[in-house]
């Protein structure tokens, strides 16, 4: 028998222990520097919209450029929109016909006037911040959309009856609806999207041909380096239906502007000569391409102006844009290439308000390069960095708040004729300088005054002593009303009025005036 003395008993009773591993996962990541950014560029829509906003609702009478254009809306038929404009003006006949839909909803008044600028002014800022999240970085995006929503100039043509802040809202129009294939993607309804949003642009702008140049080369370019045979059938049936629409445009609407000798004399210092026959020629595009970035571009404030910086900033945008997607550094390019080349054809002109559709592209690139050298600059010293940030935005906010304050066309004429017209005598005359004659039309469409008292006169730029014959036979009580005066001509008028007889009334208001003389 065997023994069981030193067999362990087994105690049921007592649990058993044993070791479990408990795996603890940790909380999903919130994602709040996303949210972060999302917050600021909703905070910098806001701020550039009431910006907008304060432009467009100024008490602002139309100035020269505006009363005439909104003649042609007031006067014309949708119809005779298609025609040659009175006035020398020229501008995108759907735009006229979208702006003529508003003041026969609402009235010939000026906001009315103004409503579709300002309506693009507000869907292309928020266009902007859309392409610019897409394109930059998280700072990067925040940063150019604090540029361009404080842009003072886009801000200032927010309120006003002219195509050109529309033709920067479709620029970046474009590019948003661009970017899926500029980025690799593929699919016939990115293709159509763009053929169509394409072919529409051009009669709604007239420098649309150029962004829409530069993202079509960007588009052939790249499926040709792939050689990605599909791609390229896509992008040459795009661009196809682009110069189609075009092409229809051109031969109703473009063809009769490119002809006005007017313009092109206006315009004529800023016509690129190609090729350049001397330094003199490379400094006017070196020169040209510095103004820019001040007007339009928004870097030329009196306090600190950054021109000449924005556009060394520029360049250093289009190299890192380059680095990281070749294609779209192309697309954002390419525009400037065929702005040049027209103009060295003298069919579009490098200067001032023709080129604001080109703000949201520099605004691109000048945030681009200023975040490389942020990027560049701020474990070594970050307090520059920043400084760097903010003496852009902060020079654009500066200069913004200045043309709320204080509008860089202020013509505020209706005031000055309620005054005339309350103190008009019987026997008075009134002369109407040239610069005030299209607001003056405007303005007396509904209490005009007698036809056989009103002398309108015409413009005499290369011959002074024109003004003064028109004025020679008016005697008595005259009434001279100016607005928009160029140069020292208003100067040189009322020199030669004092010489006559003197003044005994003056009615002034900011960019007009009318002054009663007793002449003999």
């Amino acid at each position: 028998m065997e023994s069981t003395k030193n067999v362990p008993i087994e105690n049921r009773i007592q649990p058993t222990v044993k070791l479990v591993t408990v795996v603890e996962t940790a909380p999903a990541p919130t994602n709040r520097p996303a949210s972060r950014v999302t917050a600021a560029l909703v905070a910098l829509v806001l701020l550039g919209g009431g910006a907008r906003t304060a432009s467009f609702l100024t008490d602002r009478n139309l100035w020269i450029d505006e009363a005439m254009l909104a003649l042609n809306l007031v006067d014309r038929s949708p119809a005779q929109l298609f025609d040659k404009l009175d006035y020398n003006q020229g501008a995108p006949v759907a735009f006229l016909l979208v702006a003529k839909a508003g003041i026969s909803a609402f009235g010939p008044s000026a906001w009315a006037l103004r409503l579709v600028p300002f309506i693009a002014s507000i869907v292309g800022l928020i266009a902007f911040s859309v392409v610019s999240r897409r394109l930059l970085s998280p700072g990067a995006a925040v940063f150019a959309t604090a540029l361009f929503a404080l842009s003072p100039h886009i801000v200032s043509y927010a309120g006003e009856c002219k195509q050109y802040q529309s033709d920067a809202t479709l620029a970046i129009g474009l590019f948003a609806v661009s970017l899926g294939l500029l980025e690799g993607k593929g699919g016939f309804w990115r293709w159509f999207a763009l053929a169509v949003s394409g072919a529409a642009a051009v009669w709604c702008s007239h420098p649309s041909v150029f962004v829409l140049g530069g993202i079509g080369t960007a588009l052939l370019v790249w499926a040709a380096v792939e050689r990605d045979r599909a791609r390229f059938l896509s992008a040459s049936a795009t661009v196809g239906a682009w110069l189609v629409s075009f092409g229809i445009c051109y031969v109703l609407c473009l063809k009769q502007l490119g002809g006005n000798k007017y313009l092109t004399d206006y315009w004529a210092g800023h016509f690129m000569s190609f090729p350049p026959k001397g330094l003199g020629d490379v400094a006017w595009l070196v020169d040209h391409v510095v103004a820019f970035f001040v007007v339009p571009g928004g870097f030329g404030g009196l306090m600190v102006p950054l021109g000449g910086f924005a556009a060394v900033l520029a360049l250093v945008g289009v190299r890192e844009f380059a680095r990281e997607r070749w294609p779209l550094a192309v697309a954002l390019v390419m525009p400037t290439v065929l702005v040049l080349f027209a103009s060295s054809l003298h069919k579009y002109p490098i200067g001032g308000r023709l080129m604001l559709f080109m703000v949201p592209i520099g605004g691109l690139l000048v945030a681009r390069g200023a975040w490389a050298v942020f990027d560049a600059m701020k474990d070594k010293n970050r307090f520059a960095a920043v400084a760097l940030l903010g003496l852009l935005v902060g020079a654009s906010a500066w200069q913004t708040w200045e043309v709320l304050q204080r509008p860089l066309r202020h013509e505020q004429l209706a005031p000055v004729l309620d005054r005339v017209r309350s103190e008009f005598q019987p026997g008075d005359r009134l002369y109407v300088y040239y610069g005030a004659g299209p607001a003056f039309t405007f303005y007396t469409r509904t209490q005009s005054f007698p036809a056989d008292v009103v002398v309108m006169g015409e413009e005499h730029r290369d011959d002074p002593a024109g003004y003064l014959a028109e004025l020679k036979n008016l005697h008595g009580r005259v009434w001279v009303v100016f607005s928009h005066p160029h140069n020292y001509e208003e100067t040189i008028i009322r020199t030669a009025l004092d010489c006559r007889g003197p003044c005994e009334r003056e009615v002034k208001k900011p960019g007009a005036g009318a002054f009663l003389y007793r002449l003999e």
